[in-house]
């Protein structure tokens, strides 16, 4: 089932008692549009971009990331290899979403991709961070799109709209 078919069916089945104006008003009810549901997955999408951007980052000073790598309880097992997936998954990912190609697969890798981290790294420096808050509120970031990406699909403003549609 399509992005826009599922925003159509929640304005299908809105019960007929909240059509009042005032509800409607305070829900924004008239921008239930399927193009808007698109539109908001490509700006969800292109924010992914800055992943891409943190790759590069990472790419372009590796030795440093891998040294650092090399500090953390779990990096230190095999620095280099992780250092690598890290940045080569941040790369790619991040292009992918971007664009909305492979969508799905880049967004659960991502979500899986951060979940170690946070589990692995984020964690075990404890759960409140050195400014306050959740000690691994940054690697949410990523993870919470992802797990939203994979749910709903890239919309229609993707190349995965662009190569699945029939001829």
């Amino acid at each position: 089932m399509s992005t826009s078919t599922v925003a159509a069916d929640r304005t299908d089945t809105t019960p007929a008692g909240s059509r009042n104006p005032l509800v409607r008003f305070l829900t924004l009810d008239f921008m239930n549009k399927p193009e808007l549901v698109d539109a908001g997955l490509l700006v969800l999408r292109l924010f992914m971009l800055l992943l891409f951007f943190h790759g590069y980052a990472k790419a372009t000073g590796y030795s440093g990331f891998v040294g650092m790598m090399s500090e953390a309880p779990v990096g230190s097992i095999a620095p280099a290899l992780f250092g690598f997936m890290v940045v080569a998954g941040q790369l790619l990912l991040g292009f992918g979403l971007a664009v909305g190609l492979m969508t799905r697969i880049c967004a659960f890798l991502m979500a899986l991709m951060f979940l170690f981290i946070i589990v692995l790294f984020n964690i075990p420096g404890g759960w409140i961070g050195e400014h306050g808050g959740i000690a691994f509120e940054s690697s949410l970031y990523y993870f919470v799109p992802g797990i939203v990406l994979f749910l709903t699909g890239p919309g229609r403003y993707s190349l995965d709209h662009i190569l699945s549609r029939k001829k």
